[in-house]
């Protein structure tokens, strides 16, 4: 198991890895995945560090699904392309969790679209294309979103 210290959750929560921040508060932090899905996927991750969803309290575990719906919203104000939303939480390594920290995918997800979404799930990860560019790509898609999450 990964702790705290060797976390790349943990690690972005502390500002020393890059991240695309959407928002922030006390509890959590909104950013966009470096690997999406599709465009807009967003990972919410608590601040407290656990593996699981069971180890983190009530309150907090709430807060992420009121993130969650925030997400959803903002990618509907901003004018994503989309239909509908997968709410994921990968709760464990059996579970396909690749990073032992808690987090909530926000997928958008367009209608026909579940052979596409399984191809890229499975393949998201392979090293194609730069660096530089994703992130490019994907500061474009925060400064849509950002707006959205700040409002209340």
């Amino acid at each position: 198991m990964i702790d705290a210290k060797h976390c790349i959750f943990c690690k972005i929560l502390a500002g020393n890895a890059p991240a695309t921040v959407l928002y922030e508060d006390d509890l959590a932090v909104v950013i966009l995945d470096l690997f999406p899905i599709r465009e807009g996927h967003t990972l919410i991750i608590p601040r407290h560090h656990a593996p699981l969803l069971e180890q983190q309290s009530e309150a907090i575990a709430a807060h992420l699904f009121t993130l969650a719906r925030r997400v959803i919203q903002a990618h509907k104000d901003a004018g994503l392309t989309l239909d509908a939303h997968n709410v994921v939480v990968n709760d464990g390594k059996a579970a396909n969790q690749h990073v032992p920290h808690v987090h909530v995918h926000v997928i958008p997800r367009r209608a026909g679209d579940t052979f596409k979404m399984i191809m890229r799930w499975w393949t998201r990860m392979l090293p194609l294309g730069s660096m530089k560019k994703k992130r490019e790509k994907l500061e474009e898609v925060a400064e849509r979103l950002r707006p959205y999450l700040l409002r209340p």
